[in-house]
């Protein structure tokens, strides 16, 4: 008789609570799966993210290497033919060139009628750091901003002049005068970035 109960309890299964527990323990592991899944996700949006904004600002250090390496000690005029300075930076005014000059060296790869120089202005406009272009070296219009940077929170710059001095503001003793080297700070989303440019082949 004794046999017989004890196959009776074998034959019927787990019991409720050892379904619970079994359950329990599944839906555990299941939690941690998905935990460790959204963790996996999210660390490789954020890599992504990190790696974005890594070659975004290598393209825009690039870009200002290349234009100030080559910046000229060339003045232009403009609009009204107003002779211009080679080098100016402007501080006034929500649309103000924080850096403006002329470049050599402009690619010709269609072969057009034209110089290879360039005049290039550097703006931040609505927290972007624009880069402006215009069509001829002399007065004429500009093409559409290319956006290099965005979500600057601020800028501030120094100049070296040939004398080996800085100052927060560029002066220009002549109108065809460079300045050694240009440094640059900013602020982007809570982190602080600094670099220097030198400017022209006038430093060696």
């Amino acid at each position: 008789m004794e046999k017989m109960s004890a196959m009776s309890r074998d034959q019927n299964g787990f019991t409720l609570v050892e379904m619970m527990v079994a359950l329990f323990i599944f839906s555990m592991l299941a939690v941690a799966g998905v935990i460790m899944l959204r963790s996996a996700v999210d660390g490789d949006e954020i890599t992504a993210k990190n790696l974005g904004q890594m070659a975004e600002m290598q393209r825009f250090v690039s870009l200002m290497e290349a234009d100030l390496s080559q910046a000229l000690p060339r003045t232009a005029r403009d609009e009204r033919g107003d002779r211009m300075p080679a080098f100016a930076s402007e501080t006034s005014g929500p649309n103000a060139a924080f850096l403006k000059f002329t470049r050599g060296g402009q690619s010709n790869i269609n072969g057009e009628a034209r110089s290879n120089l360039e005049r290039v202005e550097y703006r931040l406009v609505d927290g972007k750091l624009e880069r402006w272009r215009y069509r001829m070296t002399d007065g004429g219009s500009t093409d559409e901003p290319a956006v290099l940077l965005s979500n600057i929170e601020s800028l501030e710059l120094r100049f070296r002049d040939r004398r080996g001095q800085w100052a927060s503001r560029w002066e220009a003793g002549r109108l065809a005068e460079l300045p050694r080297a240009i440094e640059m700070e900013f602020e982007q989303q809570g982190r602080r970035y600094r670099h220097l440019f030198l400017v022209g082949t006038g430093y060696l």
